[in-house]
């Protein structure tokens, strides 16, 4: 039944026309297509005119047969049981007659070309009359080959491209087959588009579509070649999608920075929007491939975000940063976006010397300027020149220009060559350049700008070392000497070169016209030394004993703090440093020994506190000093200071010592003859200061005649005292004069005593007067038997003489006796135990040589 029902359902087209064979029967015809290979079905209307009437025979006949091909027979037995026969030579089992569908129908299976033509079904009623109709049946035949080319003409199938973004899609659709001729058609998107149909032949089918100037809406559309002669069957057809190739749509930088700090982490993001396939993004710097920088990535078919991160650097500031988005498969076709960097930094500062300028080259007198290049974001404020680290300002009378970014030298000395930087500064910070050194060439110089005077003894043998300054450092020397006699070149044979820059002479005086100047020249390849190197050799001795001592309280001080200050004598025509000995009076131990180097007036602090500790003893402490002289050939005579003595202010006052009325009355009477004396004194004193001379001089120092004062146990020397007051303390010093026979007898001109050699060449700043009656230079130095006497050895004590003090024939020493605070009565075993003195703050001085010497 479902067969029948099928087989009723396809069978359409069909056009009835009555014809009329004959005057006894009408023929019904129609029409049947059938697709070669499927079903056909022929109709029969079987149903009969009135009610009571039924079907008794089916016969079906092909073309103008009159056996029939195909019978249905009810007659006698039940319509579902009615009889079915096919001829075997026709159909056979591929046909069928099905009464159930309306109109009922004979299916035939299978249906091949051979089964086309006109069919006759014939229907006999019972009643009725005869029915017949005429079917024509045609037999469609189908394409059998559909084929899809692109523009290039491959065959093509599922997808079509990928194609540029504006250029033009060809599609063409052959088909081949079919009968009839089939219809090609082209869909877009299920939209039917007109292309150019051509047939070629009976058999092929062309049908071609052009697509101008694709654009980005087309991409992914479906094109469909359809190919359909029958509507019994789906048409042929195939479907290709178009694939393009898009260019990037943007490129987009969102956040921008307008300022950026040097060396610290920025991410900066770009966004890439509209290529197919995948966009590939990339980073450069002036058009340079940036590859500082960290990448990252992140997105999908359309978007793309591509991240860098990287820290600016100075050389960033400035630059274009940029972002490019490309299409792999479409160059040239690029999107971008930019920004300029703003890097701010400290000042980059690079310092070179004018490039004009040769720096192996440059010479005392030339000009020479510096250029000092700087970035800087912001801008430097300041910008500061330093010479080997000392600052340089603007001179133009001194030839030192500073202008903005350059410094110049004019007239370049030897003084400026050095190390020279130059400092900018913005408000990120300062910054120093590299040191550039100037190298500034001059010819010799000497290192030691005064004259060297250098003592000998004859026969002594001397190294005189010339050193100078010069560059280039190969020097080459020339000695000379001169006299008051003489002038000549020393032989190079007598001196050599060791470094370049220094020369030694060996020189040896071997008579009295062999001292006298030794110059030294030096030339070099800039030119030859415009002052000479001097050298003042003269008769070498040792230096003269310290004169012209006093003792006085050191200001800005307390009253322990003494000082000593001394006038310097001749120094030998040597070098000479002072010292001072101090030694404990009563143990001659050294407690202080001081040395100084002040050629002029040697000055020597003691802080007593410090350095004389209570002797636990009972009596007070006590100093004996010695000052002197000493260079290279000896020590000065030496000059002794006394019996210095300190005793605590405080044990004056605090009642813990008791005295006796006697003691007082003992102090009373010396008191008043101390007075007596001091009267004395000063009449001797000033009757004797008219008449007195030493040595055909006068005597340097004379003392005030208000200040004398009779010192007790020293009734036979004058004296004076010398009051000092210091805050609480107050001192007392009494110089005791040495009388006129101490004073050493000047020496006639047949005296066989020796006298200080006077020199022909004295250093500069001392006295050059000779006094008259003085030798010729022949008679100026000391015999060779007396230099061997000229070493001392340190003081003996207690045998101390007042002839080892002033041992000197032109310098007539005075005694000196000081007292401060009350007398007390000295120890037996003790020097000068006629000294009684007891008062507070109590220092005694019984031999300073004061300011009575005598020249």
């Amino acid at each position: 039944m479902y067969l029948v029902l099928v087989l009723g359902a396809i069978c359409c087209s069909v056009s009835c026309q009555t014809l009329v064979p004959d005057e006894e029967e009408t023929v019904i015809t129609s029409s049947v297509d059938a697709v070669l290979g499927r079903s056909a079905t022929l109709p029969c209307d079987i149903e009969p005119g009135i009610r009571e009437d039924r079907v008794y025979m089916v016969l079906w006949y092909r073309d103008t047969n009159s056996k029939p091909i195909y019978s249905f027979d009810v007659r006698g037995r039940p319509f579902n049981k009615a009889l079915h026969w096919s001829d075997p030579k026709v159909f056979g089992p591929r046909a069928y007659f099905v009464t159930v569908s309306k109109p009922a129908a004979l299916t035939l299976d299978g249906v091949s070309l051979d089964d086309e033509g006109i069919y006759r079904c014939r229907v006999d009623f019972r009643t009725t009359p005869t029915r017949n109709f005429a079917i024509n049946l045609t037999v469609i035949v189908p394409p059998h080959n559909l084929l899809l080319y692109d523009n290039s003409g491959r065959d093509i199938s599922g997808v079509v491209g990928p194609l540029e973004e504006g250029s033009d899609l060809i599609l063409t659709c052959e088909v081949r087959g079919g009968r009839p001729s089939p219809t090609v058609s082209w869909f877009m998107n299920d939209r039917l588009v007109e292309g150019q149909v051509k047939s070629i032949g009976d058999s092929l089918m062309v049908n071609r579509l052009a697509v101008k100037a694709v654009r980005r809406e087309h991409l992914n559309s479906s094109y469909k070649c359809q190919a359909s002669n029958t509507k019994l069957m789906m048409p042929a057809e195939k479907t290709v999608r178009l694939e393009l190739l898009l260019r990037p749509l943007s490129v987009v930088i969102p956040h921008k920075p307008r300022q950026m700090v040097a060396d610290q982490d920025y991410t900066i993001q770009c966004e890439v929007t509209g290529s197919r396939p995948k966009a590939v993004v990339s980073w450069t710097r002036d058009n340079r491939v940036f590859r500082r920088g960290k990448v990252r990535e992140e997105g999908n078919e359309t978007i793309v975000i591509s991240s860098v991160t990287f820290a600016p650097v100075p050389e960033d500031d400035g630059t274009f940063l940029k972002c490019l988005g490309d299409n792999p498969n479409l160059p040239g076709f690029s999107q971008e976006d930019s920004f300029k960097l703003n890097v701010v930094y400290p000042p980059q500062v690079v310092l070179h010397l004018g490039s004009t300028l040769n720096p192996e080259d440059i010479k005392e007198g030339d000009d020479v300027y510096f250029e000092c290049n700087i970035k800087a974001n912001p801008k430097e404020h300041k910008i500061t020149w330093f010479h080997d680290g000392t600052l340089v300002s603007q001179n133009m009378s001194s030839g030192v220009i500073i202008s903005t970014h350059s410094l110049v030298l004019q007239r370049v000395t030897r003084w400026q060559s050095g190390a020279y930087t130059c400092l900018a500064a913005n408000p990120r910070g300062e910054t120093v350049s590299t040191p550039v050194i100037l190298r500034v060439r001059y010819a010799p110089v000497c290192r030691d700008t005064e004259m060297t005077v250098i003592g000998a003894s004859l026969d002594e043998v001397l190294k005189v070392r010339c050193h100078v300054a010069a560059d280039p450092s190969e020097v080459t020397f020339v000695w000379q000497f001169n006299n008051s006699g003489e002038s000549f070149d020393v032989s190079p044979a007598r001196f050599s070169t060791s470094i370049g820059n220094v020369s030694e002479l060996m020189y040896t005086p071997a008579s009295q016209r062999d001292y006298g100047t030794l110059t030294c020249w030096g030339k070099n390849s800039i030119g030859k030394q415009a002052e000479p190197c001097v050298f003042q050799v003269v008769p070498a001795a040792k230096p003269s004993p310290l004169t012209n001592c006093t003792l006085r309280t050191a200001t800005n001080h307390s009253s322990d703090v003494l000082e000593v200050e001394c006038r310097a004598g001749y120094d030998g025509g040597l070098p000479q440093r002072f010292i001072l000995e101090a030694y404990d009076a009563y143990t001659m131990r050294l407690r202080l020994n001081l040395s100084n180097p002040d050629t002029d007036m040697p000055v020597f602090r003691l802080d007593l506190g410090d350095m004389l500790p209570p002797t636990g003893d009972g009596f007070p402490p006590s100093l004996r000093i010695v000052v002197y002289a000493q260079n290279d050939k000896g020590r000065s005579d030496k000059l002794v200071l006394e019996d210095i003595m300190l005793n605590d202010a405080e044990k004056r006052t605090d009642g813990s010592s008791s005295m006796s009325i006697l003691p007082i009355a003992a102090l009373l009477t010396g008191s008043l003859l101390t007075l007596g004396i001091a009267v004395l004194l000063i009449v001797v004193l000033a009757v004797r200061r008219k008449h007195r001379h030493c040595g055909g001089s006068h005597c340097a120092h004379q003392l005030d005649p208000s200040k004398q004062a009779k010192m007790p146990g020293q009734s036979s020397r004058p004296g004076s005292m010398l009051e000092i007051n210091t805050g609480d303390n107050r001192y007392v010093v009494a110089y005791t004069l040495k009388p006129a026979a101490d004073c050493t007898t000047q020496p006639t001109a047949n005296s066989s005593v020796d006298r200080q050699p006077d020199i022909l060449n004295t250093p500069r700043g001392a006295d050059t007067t000779t006094p008259p009656g003085l030798p010729r230079p022949d008679a100026l130095f000391t015999p060779p038997g007396e230099r061997n006497r000229q070493q001392h050895s340190p003081p003996t004590f207690p045998n101390f003489s007042h002839a080892e003090v002033g041992s000197s024939p032109e310098v007539c020493v005075t005694q000196v006796g000081g007292t401060l605070g009350r007398t007390r009565s000295r120890p037996r075993d003790v020097s000068y135990s006629t000294f009684a003195t007891m008062r507070r703050d109590h220092i005694i001085a019984d031999a300073i040589p004061g300011p009575e010497s005598c020249v």
